[in-house]
């Protein structure tokens, strides 16, 4: 078994008949967070993935209890261009993948998908890096 591979993985989820997502999971399975948006095509969703690794820094992340009165995530990226149209892409662009019980373990959730996200960036600059999907 590879050593190399051990850290998150983004992985393209299908949705619908004709969408596709991305689930970000940790080295265990786990799911650290999910994408809100769909994309018609891989090269759409793997350009709204670059994005979010790059401009991850700039993501605010809110906490609130659902219907369900569970504690849920929502990562949000500000627009960054004043041409018409574009107050729309200024949505939610991933969530928490579960809801939790209590607000400490989802501000955790929240910290552990900031982490994947990070680790992502780090690799994708890593030398040698191919530009394969799913990171």
């Amino acid at each position: 078994m590879s050593a190399e591979r051990r850290g998150p993985r983004l992985l393209g989820v299908p949705v619908g008949d004709r969408s596709l997502s991305w689930a970000l999971r940790a080295a265990n399975g786990r799911q650290l967070g999910v994408g809100v948006r769909t994309y018609r095509t891989e090269a759409e969703l793997a350009e709204a993935v670059r994005e979010l690794i790059i401009e991850r820094a700039a993501l605010r992340c809110t906490v609130g209890q659902s219907e369900a009165r569970l504690w849920v995530w929502t990562a949000y990226l500000p627009v960054r261009t004043t041409r018409p149209g574009a107050a729309g892409a200024a949505g939610p662009v991933a969530r928490s993948a579960r809801g939790y019980l209590r607000r400490d373990q989802c501000q955790a959730g929240v910290a552990g998908f900031l982490a994947g996200l990070q680790r992502l960036g780090q690799e994708s600059r890593r030398p040698g890096r191919d530009d394969a999907w799913p990171f």
